[in-house]
C-alpha cells in the first residue's frame, strides 16, 4: 500500500497546463489545511499571549532559514543540474549538501547560544513579563526547521528537473499535517513545546516524503562528499542577491512582530491570524500567475525575444488585477463573515474576530500590489536582475518598519488610531494599535509595488500600455463586486455574536455571490478581454499547450514560501 502511494506521488507530470493543475490543487488542499490549522490554533488559544510566544519563536529561525534556503533554492539549483550528466549531477548534490549542513548547523548553533539575548532585546515586554525562557526554549526547538527545510529544498531540485511534480507539492500538505498533530496530540502531552515539535514534524515530513524517489534516482546512496568547492562558491554567489531580498522580507516581519510584542497582549496573534487569511487568495492568484509565468519569461529573454518577454510578463499582470481586485473588494465587505467562520471557535471570542477582520481589511487593501510584485520580481530574475529587487525589498523594509515605529510612538495621540476605528468600526475595542502596524505594512506594500512597476516600465517600455485598461476594468468590476455583496448584507441583517456559524456561512457565500455576479456583469458591459478568454477556458476552447523542449516549469521554493502561511 505505502509502495503504491509513493508510486503515484512520484509519477512524472508533463505539460504545462498538467503541471499548473497539480500544483493549483495541492495549494488549495495546503491552503485548506493552513485554515485548519488556524482555526484549531484560535479555538485553544485566541489571541493570547501563548500564540504570541508561539509565533514570536519562528522569527529568528525563519531569518536564518531564508537566508540559508535561498542559497539552495530550486531557482538556483535546477539549471544546475540540468546542464549536468547524472554523474556530475550526483557529484553536485553531494557538494550542495554538505555545504548547506555546514552553514546550517553553524548558524543554528550561534542562533541556540545567543538566543537569550537577541530575545531579550526584540520582545522586551516578554522578558518583563518572565516569559522569556520559554520563548528561548521554543525558539531553539524550531531552530531544527531551517536545516529540515533547506535539505527538503535541495530534493525538491532533484524532484522537479524529474518532473515528479505531484510528489513536490504533496510536501507542503504533509508539513501542515504536522503542525495540525502538534496542536491535536503534542500540545496536551508537552504544552507550549509541542506545538514547535509538531512543526519540526512537519518540517521533516516536508523533506522525507522526497527522499525514496530521489534515491531511486540514484542520489543518497552513500555518505555525501564535497567534491567540487568551486561549484559550491559559484552557486552561493549567483544567490546571494535573491538571499538579501528575501532576507528583508524577514527582517520586515521580524520587527514588526517586536513591535506587536510591546501592545496589547495578542497583537502578534492578530496580526499572523489576519495575515494568514489574505494570504490564501495571494497563493493562489499572485504566487499561481508568477510561478506559471516564469519558465516563459526566462525561454523569451534566452532567445532575445524582448517583445514576447514583455507580453508574456503585461498577460499575467492583467489576469492579477482581473481576479485579485473583485477578491479585494469582497473581503473587504465580507471580512467579518470570513474570519468568523474560519476561526470563530473556542478561545477566539467576539473581540478577536472584530480586530482581526480589520486587520484583513487592512492588509487586503495591499493583495493586487503583493500579487504584482511576486510577478515583476520573477521578471527581473529570468532578465538576471536581481539587484533592483534587493534593493526595493530593502527600501520597503526600511519605509516599514520606520513607518510602524512612528505609528506606535504617536499611538497615545490618537488622531490616526482614532480615525481607523471609526472606519473599520472598532472603536470601541482595547488592543486596536496593532492596526497602525498592519496598515505601515499594506502602504508599503503598495509604494514598492508602484515602485517596481514603474521600474520595469523604464527598463521594459510598453508594460504599461498593456496593463492600464485591464486596470481600469478590473477597479471597476472591484466596485461592483463591493457594491453588491454590502447591498446583500443590508437586506440579510448584521452580523452578531450571536450569529450561528451556518447563519454567518449562509449569508456570506449568498453576498460573496452576488458580488461575483456583479463583478461578472461589469466585466462583461466592458468588454474584458481577461473575462471573455476565461469563459473560453472554462468552455475546454483553449487548447492544450506542450512545454519546449528542455523547459521545466519551476514550482515556488521552500524559502520563498510566505512568512506567514508555514506557521
Amino acid at each position: 500500500m505505502m509502495n503504491a502511494a509513493l508510486h503515484f506521488l512520484s509519477v512524472e507530470v508533463r505539460g504545462l497546463q498538467k503541471v499548473v493543475y497539480v500544483l493549483a490543487a495541492c495549494a488549495l488542499l495546503s491552503s485548506i489545511l493552513a485554515l485548519v490549522r488556524d482555526r484549531l490554533l484560535a479555538a485553544a488559544f485566541g489571541a493570547s499571549t501563548t500564540l504570541d510566544l508561539y509565533y514570536a519563536a519562528f522569527r529568528i529561525p525563519d531569518l536564518i532559514f531564508v537566508g540559508i534556503g535561498a542559497l539552495v533554492s530550486v531557482y538556483i539549483l535546477i539549471p544546475e543540474l540540468v546542464r549536468r550528466s547524472d554523474d556530475e549531477q550526483r557529484k553536485y548534490i553531494d557538494t550542495i549538501i554538505v555545504g548547506f549542513l555546514i552553514l546550517s548547523v553553524v548558524s543554528a548553533a550561534v542562533a541556540a547560544l545567543f538566543a537569550p539575548f537577541f530575545l531579550a532585546r526584540l520582545f522586551p515586554q516578554f522578558t518583563l513579563e518572565g516569559h522569556l525562557p520559554q520563548l528561548v526554549t521554543l525558539t531553539r526547538i524550531i531552530l531544527l526547521q531551517p536545516l529540515l527545510l533547506g535539505f527538503s529544498n535541495i530534493l525538491a531540485a532533484i524532484t522537479q528537473s524529474r518532473q515528479r511534480y505531484i510528489l513536490y507539492a504533496v510536501s507542503p500538505l504533509l508539513y501542515n499535517l504536522g503542525i495540525i498533530f502538534g496542536v491535536v496530540v503534542l500540545y496536551p502531552l508537552w504544552g507550549a513545546s509541542g506545538l514547535v515539535w509538531g512543526v519540526v514534524a512537519g518540517a521533516g515530513l516536508h523533506a522525507s516524503v522526497q527522499v525514496p524517489a530521489v534515491i531511486r534516482d540514484g542520489f543518497l546512496r552513500r555518505l555525501p562528499q564535497l567534491w567540487d568547492w568551486g561549484a559550491l562558491l559559484r552557486t552561493s554567489s549567483v544567490s546571494v542577491p535573491r538571499a538579501l531580498a528575501l532576507s528583508m522580507n524577514q527582517i520586515t516581519f521580524l520587527g514588526l512582530a517586536a513591535l506587536a510584542g510591546s501592545l496589547t497582549s495578542g497583537s502578534i496573534a492578530i496580526f499572523m491570524f489576519s495575515y494568514n487569511l489574505q494570504a490564501v487568495p495571494l497563493s493562489i492568484i499572485g504566487a499561481s500567475y508568477s510561478v506559471a509565468a516564469f519558465p516563459t519569461l526566462a525561454l523569451a529573454l534566452s532567445k532575445g525575444q524582448r517583445e514576447e518577454f514583455i507580453a508574456h510578463i503585461a498577460q499575467a499582470a492583467r489576469y492579477v488585477f482581473f481576479w485579485s481586485l473583485p477578491v479585494i473588494a469582497l473581503i473587504i465587505v465580507l471580512r467579518a463573515h470570513i474570519v468568523r467562520v474560519i476561526l470563530g471557535s473556542g478561545a477566539f471570542d467576539w473581540t478577536d474576530t472584530r480586530l482581526t477582520a480589520a486587520a484583513l481589511a487592512l492588509l487586503a487593501l495591499s493583495l493586487a500590489a503583493q500579487s504584482v510584485t511576486l510577478l515583476i520580481v520573477r521578471g527581473y530574475y529570468a532578465a538576471g536582475r536581481t539587484f533592483v529587487p534587493f534593493i526595493v525589498s530593502l527600501g520597503m523594509m526600511v519605509g516599514t518598519l520606520g513607518l510602524a515605529t512612528f505609528f506606535v510612538s504617536v499611538v497615545h495621540n490618537e488622531t490616526l488610531l482614532r480615525a481607523m476605528q471609526i472606519l473599520l468600526r472598532v472603536e470601541d475595542l482595547q488592543g486596536t494599535a496593532v492596526l497602525t502596524l498592519v496598515f505601515a505594512f499594506s502602504l508599503l506594500s503598495i509604494i514598492g509595488a508602484v515602485v517596481l512597476i514603474f521600474h520595469f516600465e523604464y527598463r521594459f517600455q510598453g508594460f504599461l500600455s498593456r496593463i492600464i485598461r485591464a486596470l481600469g476594468e478590473s477597479i471597476v468590476a472591484a466596485f461592483a463586486a463591493g457594491v453588491g455583496a454590502y447591498i446583500i448584507l443590508i437586506v440579510v441583517g448584521p452580523l452578531t455574536f450571536a450569529s450561528t456559524t451556518l447563519s454567518i456561512l449562509s449569508r456570506g457565500i449568498l453576498a460573496g455571490a452576488f458580488g461575483i455576479l456583479m463583478a461578472g456583469i461589469a466585466y462583461y458591459l466592458a468588454g474584458s478581454r481577461e473575462f471573455n478568454e476565461t469563459l473560453e477556458a472554462v468552455r475546454g476552447h483553449i487548447p492544450f499547450v506542450k512545454l519546449p523542449h528542455g523547459v521545466v516549469p519551476i514550482t515556488s521554493s521552500a524559502e520563498e514560501t510566505n512568512p506567514m502561511i508555514t506557521q
